[in-house]
């Protein structure tokens, strides 16, 4: 991750770090574990580790940590390189229009000159803060150069600024300093805008470990005694009272209740624990108190096992080589072939001054003007047009890659269907039964009981005795003496009250449409029938429609029961749906795709879409999803407007033609400028022109984005 290398670029800017005897301590800036010695340094009366007294000066120049620091940091830096680079801009001009002043003007000259040793002066600042990087990036280890954009970009700039320098120095007058430092400025600003949208991995970790509770009950010596999570063991009985998170993996040894495992499934609807059933680290119990046996250590609970994969995603995850980088890898050593042969020849027929200006301009006109912005303008622009649509990408190389996905995974659950479940079916006997029904739910705090009491706007609320909740089951209370219940079919048949044929039909139809069924009885006869069901977002059937259309497959990833699968084929007429997912089985499932070469996209909003969504090639976030899957994924929709999705598809694919475009214009014009500038037809004045109109027609093309 880009974000990374600058944190890590600066880390190393003071040179090899000793060996730590604090090996687990992380910078207080940036967050990178300290593999050296840290610095301390003194923030708000206490000491704090630095890996660097770069990320220090960073924390007092700015104030801000990690991310939102490191990007002041840079920005400070290119705009202090982009201000020089204006005033080089402005002065250039200048010296360009003394061509024409008469030669034998001395003070013009010699305030010309002088004007040129000013542009040098400010230009210079430009080359170190921003070309270096750069330059840094085009020498490897392995190799002398890496054969990448950065090499381009380079070879202009400093072939460019060199030549300035020796022009400043012998009085000639091919000064290009502002196509130097102008080159460098866009690039920048370009690294920038990628950079300051990736993921947030070391935040991204901390809101994933929130998650978990920080305390566990465990049942000692028959009492209760509060501890540390760290401190639990295999074997230890662990209690859970409600609205508690799940501190531990383990067997329910007792007790009875609701939970919700949303985090794990994505599913809103609460599943019912008894004893013998599992509970997992980060579920949150909603009504009834559990013991539970501890039965396998902590780097196995499902919570830290989530952590470890979302950690194994990011480090595995490789960068995407550009098509321009292919390209520079073969276009470079020509380019210095030419350059080298032109020198020599123009050395032997005309001396080394001409030979040095032929071979120079030759590297000038070969500067990659439109190899650095051609692709990254087309990616950028898309960016931005994406985001007037209301979808964040985080990378240009999401939006690049984008334009070859093959298959699209949905979650269901707040991506398909919407998030708050709905009143389907309801039968009452009359309307007292109705109003008991709605009394009832009145006093439970279940998320059925909130969907019906905001459904049932004309029912009366009674009053309720002696309600009681029965955990697991449902509820009870009596009205004017009488005791209803209000629950499952379990429930029921716990007080003998049997289903009659009228109520089996509503029940069986309602099951066969996925839905959650509620009855209510006078402990005689049921009184009253009401289920509840996802409703299917209105666009995704266009959607789904639509990447098909697009060539693309279309498949659904739920931790929904096989019922509401059946529905989601027959409504929206896909055949790869797959029910009963844990977050690793939708892992497996994304994995599966990819080993057949596919890029793979998922679609979710869910914590427990996380892993999913950072495995995938591409995640996309919807608007509705928490902040941790937002960090997880590549791809935010700030609405929930699913349409959203083939859209920036389409989008992706037309910016990948304009970058086809953009680089084949590069390519012909550097064989065609490189052929004049090595016969000597091209003065350095008309290259730097020609760069220019080069730079124009891409800038026009990647335009025509706008119109997608």
């Amino acid at each position: 991750m880009e974000n990374l290398e600058i944190k890590l670029s600066i880390s190393c800017s003071c040179g090899p770090l000793s060996l730590s005897e604090e090996k687990n301590a992380e910078c207080y800036q940036c967050g990178i574990p300290i593999t050296g010695k840290p610095l301390k340094f003194e923030v708000d009366g206490k000491m704090e580790d630095f890996c660097c007294f770069g990320c220090y000066l960073i924390n007092r120049t700015t104030g801000l940590r990690g991310e939102e620091g490191t990007a002041l940091a840079f920005l400070g830096k290119f705009g202090f390189g982009y201000f020089l680079a204006m005033l080089v801009m402005m002065l250039s001009m200048y010296i360009y229009g003394s061509h024409f002043v008469d030669p034998n003007d001395r003070e013009m000259l010699l305030f010309t000159g002088f004007i040129k040793w000013v542009i040098l002066f400010l230009s210079t600042p430009v080359m170190i803060l921003l070309g270096i990087p750069i330059l840094k990036n085009s020498f490897s280890k392995e190799n002398l150069l890496n054969f990448n954009t950065d090499t381009l970009i380079a070879i202009g700039s400093f072939s460019a600024y060199f030549l300035s320098v020796y022009s400043v120095l012998t009085g000639k007058n091919a000064i290009y300093f502002e196509t130097a430092t102008m080159i460098l400025v866009l690039v920048t600003f370009g690294r920038y805008l990628e950079t300051s949208s990736r993921v947030k991995a070391s935040n991204f970790m901390k809101q994933l470990m929130d998650l978990s509770a920080k305390k566990a009950t465990v049942i000692k010596d028959g009492k209760e005694v509060e501890i540390p999570v760290e401190e639990v063991r295999v074997g230890d009985i662990v209690k859970i009272k409600p609205g508690e998170k799940v501190s531990a993996d383990g067997v329910i040894v007792e007790g009875v209740g609701n939970v919700d495992e949303s985090i794990l499934t994505g599913e809103i609807k609460p599943v019912l624990k008894k004893v013998g059933d599992y509970l997992y680290t980060g579920t949150t119990v909603l009504d009834g108190s559990f013991l539970i046996k501890v039965d396998k250590p902590q780097s196995q609970w499902t919570l830290n096992r989530f952590i470890e994969i979302m950690k194994q995603i990011r480090n595995t995850k490789a960068p995407i080589n550009r098509i321009t980088d292919r390209i520079a890898f073969y276009f470079l050593p020509i380019v210095f072939f030419l350059a080298i042969s032109s020198f020599i020849y123009w050395f032997i027929q005309a001396g080394f001054e001409k030979a040095l200006i032929v071979s120079l301009s030759v590297l000038l006109i070969s500067c990659p003007c439109a190899f650095s912005i051609g692709a990254p303008l087309a990616l950028w622009l898309g960016l931005g047009q994406a985001m007037k649509d209301g979808v964040i990408i985080k990378s240009a190389e999401v939006l690049e890659k984008l334009s070859t996905v093959k298959k699209v995974f949905f979650d269901k659950t707040g991506t398909i269907t919407e998030r708050t479940m709905e009143v389907s079916q309801v039968w009452f006997k009359d309307d007292k039964s109705r109003n008991v029904f709605y009394s009832l739910e009145k006093n439970s705090e279940h998320p059925l009981a909130k969907s019906f009491i905001n459904w049932c706007k004309e029912c009366r609320e009674l009053k309720i005795d002696d309600f009681k909740v029965v955990f697991g089951f449902g509820i009870k209370g009596k009205v004017e003496g009488k005791e209803y219940i209000l629950g499952s079919e379990e429930f029921l048949k716990q007080h003998g009250v049997m289903l009659d044929d009228n109520i089996k039909k509503l029940k069986e139809n309602a099951i066969k449409n996925g839905e959650v069924i509620t009855f209510l009885s006078d402990k005689q006869q049921i009184l009253g029938f009401v289920s509840f069901s996802q409703k299917i977002r209105p666009e995704a059937k266009i959607t789904i429609d639509v990447l098909k259309n697009l060539k693309v497959e279309v498949g659904i990833l739920t931790g929904d029961s096989d019922y509401f699968a059946n529905v989601l084929k027959k409504e929206l007429q896909i055949e790869d749906v797959r029910a009963n997912l844990l977050p690793e089985g939708k892992l497996k499932a994304i994995k599966e795709e990819k080993s057949k070469g596919k890029v793979v996209a998922m679609v979710g909003d869910g914590i427990n879409d996380a892993p999913a969504l950072a495995e995938a090639d591409i995640g996309i976030a919807m608007g509705c999803g928490t902040d941790l899957t937002r960090e997880s994924a590549s791809i935010s929709l700030i609405g929930d407007d699913l349409r959203k999705i083939p859209l920036i598809i389409i989008l992706s694919r037309k910016v990948k033609r304009v970058i086809y475009t953009n680089i084949f214009w590069a390519f012909i014009y550097n064989i065609i400028g490189m052929g004049l500038a090595i016969t000597g037809h091209l003065n350095p004045v008309f290259a730097a022109l020609a760069m220019v109109l080069s730079s124009v027609f891409v800038i026009g093309n990647s335009l025509r984005i706008k119109t997608y």
